[in-house]
């Protein structure tokens, strides 16, 4: 009697420890692995809006719509990557302003806009000293 009790105490344990790792698994972000997302420095070059179009999603909507230009750590690019923000949003951006391009290094390159900055020295190539 006392083999069964333990062996399906046992067996529970087990089973909740997966669905623990199952659990936790869950919280990290999958969109881009780990060691492949690197950060650099963009400029917008252009804001359009407010547009009448479409999202992604195929939802009709009213954005107004970023455009970036990045070059890449190793001094790749230009890039442009474009992002739409509904018009009542209060995020705002303006030609020139600075901002946080997080890309994936493996191509099809994937970037998107991870914030603005005030305090990054230079854009592009770092200069040799």
């Amino acid at each position: 009697m006392t083999i069964v009790v333990l062996g399906g105490f046992g067996l529970v344990l087990v089973v909740a420890a997966f669905i623990v790792t199952e659990v936790l698994a869950g919280l990290r972000p999958s969109q881009i692995p780990t060691g492949t997302e690197e950060k650099t420095a963009g400029r917008v070059i252009r804001v359009r809006g407010p547009v009448r179009g479409q999202l992604q999603s195929g939802a009709p909507a009213i954005y107004t719509e970023v455009i970036v230009e990045y070059y890449s750590r190793r001094g790749e690019g230009p890039y442009e990557v474009a992002r739409k923000f509904p018009v009542g949003s209060r995020i705002t951006y303006a030609k020139g302003d600075r901002v946080i391009v997080a890309y994936d290094v493996r191509t099809p390159r994937r970037a998107r806009l991870a914030g603005r900055v005030s305090h990054w020295p230079a854009l592009g190539l770092p200069s040799a000293a």
